[in-house]
């Protein structure tokens, strides 16, 4: 029979798990709207506007949240969830006043563009809220707010880009702005939902001050900073370089990405945000069997939703969001081996964090990173080709980490096992 903790994780994955089919759901049925009020440029645009501010979110918050997970005390993840607050606010003002000036600058920049360069100090404000408070949530095993508030995230960003196509913006700029929009409240709305924020707050470990933080969790701003900054240059660096042959382009890979990682955001976030306090809280002895169960339940959760995006895509796309959007739904197919495994891998990919193996980390993410982008670059003229030989050696090197994440539980597991029979 299955244990109280073996439920307790299979319940709050599927908590998280309906709230996201929801969103998604919602996701899903906003596509085929939104591409007929907008173009494949006007996305490749927006793609980029996000590509660039993702870059800056990455590093806004030195990646202090991870650690609000890991402390036994809740007093001292609160103090962690303060100091997080902090470099965020200061990151996106300094990038707020940087963009004003890039603006102010006498340039040949469109009015689209100033706008959307307006709009990223702001975005880097919510990106770190959103993912602040999802890491605060999780710590405090409060999924069902998590669940709804994907709900309301994706929603009112659906609604608000249907209606920000007729306010008289650029394309991009309207989808931006919607997005803002959405984010900004259910950014809201998880600040006045904080109750177990607010009573640690009340009883906060006033000695825990910032010096003693930055010391405790070097390896954040140290070690996990640029993994994740290595990390997102991988995923915006193909847009760059996607979008910097043709907008329409990155505008069709763009919506083939979003689709094929329906599931993925479906099912994989669920499990990530499940597994990850388990990870931190699991004794060593047990990671190996956490590791296969999470990479098991990965691999059978996703396999019918991607065999049905392989087989139906190149069809279903182009009826789905328009004629238009042929090369979207052969992109899609192209991607779907390597977003698959990547489902299997994200939820252990914090196991590296937990271990404090940082340093094993960085190494492949720095090959994982330049592989496709490598790829690209040496296949620009070519696309498709170059999107279907980045998925075949994107899946490859997806292999080699689980069979690396696999060897570091084990090890971890054996090292305990050691210090058991010494003791």
């Amino acid at each position: 029979m299955p244990n109280d903790s073996t439920r307790g994780v299979g319940r709050n994955i599927l908590t998280l798990v309906s709230g996201s089919v929801i969103a998604q759901l919602a996701t899903l049925a906003a596509m085929p709207i939104l591409s007929r009020l907008y173009r494949p440029q006007d996305f490749g645009e927006y793609s980029l506007f996000l590509s660039i501010t993702l870059l800056i979110a990455v590093v806004a918050t030195l990646r202090y949240e991870l650690a609000i997970v890991l402390p036994r005390s809740l007093r001292e993840a609160a103090a962690l969830k303060r100091l997080t607050t902090r470099l965020l606010v200061v990151s996106s003002a300094a990038v707020t006043l940087v963009c004003v000036v890039v603006v102010l600058w006498p340039s040949d920049l469109s009015a689209s563009w100033r706008g959307l360069i307006i709009l990223m100090g702001p975005e880097v404000l919510l990106l770190g809220g959103l993912s602040l408070f999802t890491y605060w949530y999780t710590r405090t095993h409060e999924f069902g707010i998590l669940s709804r508030n994907r709900v309301l995230l994706a929603g009112t960003v659906a609604v608000a880009q249907v209606l920000m196509s007729f306010s008289g913006l650029s394309g991009g700029l309207a989808l931006a702005s919607g997005l803002a929009l959405g984010q900004l409240v259910a950014v809201v709305v998880l600040v006045f939902a904080d109750a177990s924020g607010r009573r640690a707050a009340q009883g906060a470990d006033r000695q825990r001050r910032w010096s003693y933080l930055f010391r405790k969790y070097w390896r954040m701003p140290a070690l996990t900073t640029p993994q994740t900054l290595v990390d997102s240059i991988r995923l915006n660096g193909i847009n760059f370089i996607i979008g910097n042959h043709s907008l329409d382009a990155l505008g069709q890979y763009s919506q083939a990405w979003r689709l094929v990682n329906v599931p993925a955001a479906l099912i994989g976030s669920a499990i990530s945000q499940v597994y990850f306090p388990q990870l931190a809280s699991t004794p060593r002895q047990d990671l190996p069997r956490v590791v296969r169960s999470s990479v098991g339940k990965s691999l059978v959760f996703g396999f019918v939703p991607f065999a049905l995006i392989f087989l139906f895509s190149p069809v279903l796309v182009p009826w789905a969001l328009g004629a238009e959007w042929g090369d979207a739904g052969l992109y899609a197919q192209a991607l779907t081996p390597w977003l698959y495994l990547n489902l299997a891998a994200s939820p252990i990919s914090t196991l590296f964090v937990v271990l404090g193996k940082q340093h094993i980390g960085l190494p492949f993410a720095v090959v994982y990173a330049a592989a496709p982008l490598a790829v690209l670059f040496m296949l620009s003229g070519q696309i498709y080709l170059a999107i279907v030989v980045m998925s075949i050696v994107q899946t490859v090197l997806l292999i080699v980490n689980l069979a690396l994440a696999g060897w570091i539980a084990r090890a971890a597991a054996s090292g305990q096992g050691q210090q058991r029979s010494l003791g």
